[in-house]
């Protein structure tokens, strides 16, 4: 691997688009201000993001907890938390999505202790940051899962390619192809192999808008 080909983090384009989730997760969108249609601008704090919800999912905004519902707004900050037998869909404005499996809990645009599996489908660059690991990646569909009550991690590419990089430099950075994975616990060195035919039925099939795999 040559770590020329990888992305920088100083990259003015890195910075731009990232989601926290797990005991750190965070998930990056535009964070432009975006002007909803027939809406004029304003100034001060604009979303980034709408959300739309199947069951029970909460976000905090402000500091206080309200019920997630279809169409509302997500701005920088804000957490998306599902349950047992909920999900959630993330809309960032630049067309980039985020699922949020069930029993999961994301913060959008800055570092917090969370946890829970998300799919993304991006056609940009895009990053999703955790504690001990980070997911870049452009134009491609993967997963990241952070354990609910463990240190164990995981990222599984359904396509293109992503950058993994360790949060405290104790490992080089990977990049896995589609159809690749990488296995961890904690800050130690991850391993990386590839995705039997079942993994993307279970890793990939919960996502609506996930195909088949291919082949």
């Amino acid at each position: 691997m040559n770590d020329a080909d990888l992305p920088h983090e100083n990259d003015p384009f890195m910075r731009r688009r990232r989601l926290i989730l797990g005991a750190g997760m965070l998930l990056g969108g535009c964070t432009k201000p975006y002007v909803f249609p027939g809406r004029k601008a304003t100034t001060g704090p604009q979303p980034i993001a709408t959300l739309d919800v199947q069951g029970r999912v909460e976000m905090v905004q402000g500091g206080r907890v309200v019920a997630g519902e279809d169409g509302m707004p997500i701005f920088a900050g804000d957490e998306v938390r599902t349950f047992a037998s909920s999900y959630a869909h993330c809309r960032f404005a630049d067309g980039n999505q985020v699922w949020l499996d069930y029993d999961t809990r994301v913060r959008v645009g800055s570092r917090g202790a969370l946890f829970g599996r998300v799919f993304a489908s991006v056609s940009g660059i895009f990053e999703v940051d955790s504690e001990f690991v980070s997911a870049s990646s452009e134009g491609t569909e993967y997963t990241v899962t952070l354990g609910r009550s463990s240190p164990d991690f995981s990222v599984r590419v359904r396509s293109g390619a992503v950058v993994c990089r360790p949060r405290q430099g104790r490992w080089r950075p990977i990049r896995l192809q589609a159809g690749q994975r990488l296995l961890g616990r904690g800050f130690g060195a991850p391993n990386a192999d590839a995705l039997g035919p079942r993994d993307y039925e279970a890793e990939f099939g919960w996502v609506p808008a996930a195909t088949p795999a291919p082949g």
